[in-house]
């Protein structure tokens, strides 16, 4: 059996390991999380999905690093997706970013 970490952070980023797994096997069979254009929009959307990963109760203990650890780990992930998207989305999303 696996060891389950103890500290708040630790389980936290384990956590978001195990959906960035599963984000990979989207990634894996052709498919894609669309991102939007805008970079602010972006930055927003993926913080929000790594404060609702967290538990409430963990909210307080995770430590920032943590938090920043996880939007890195996330981003990769999804920006990596924005390639198989179909072409008029790419065309759209590469207008205001040089990928």
């Amino acid at each position: 059996m696996t060891d389950v970490p103890t500290d708040p952070s630790s389980r936290f980023l384990h956590r978001v390991e195990r959906r960035a797994r599963f984000l990979e096997t989207l990634f894996i069979a052709e498919m894609g999380v669309y991102l939007s254009p805008d970079n602010e929009q972006r930055r927003r959307t993926i913080e929000m999905l790594v404060r609702l990963i967290a538990r409430q109760s963990e909210l307080p203990h995770i430590k920032p690093e943590a938090f920043k650890q996880a939007f890195e780990i996330l981003n990769r992930h999804l920006e990596a997706m924005q390639r198989v998207l179909p072409h008029d989305v790419q065309y759209r999303n590469r207008l205001r970013k040089a990928w």
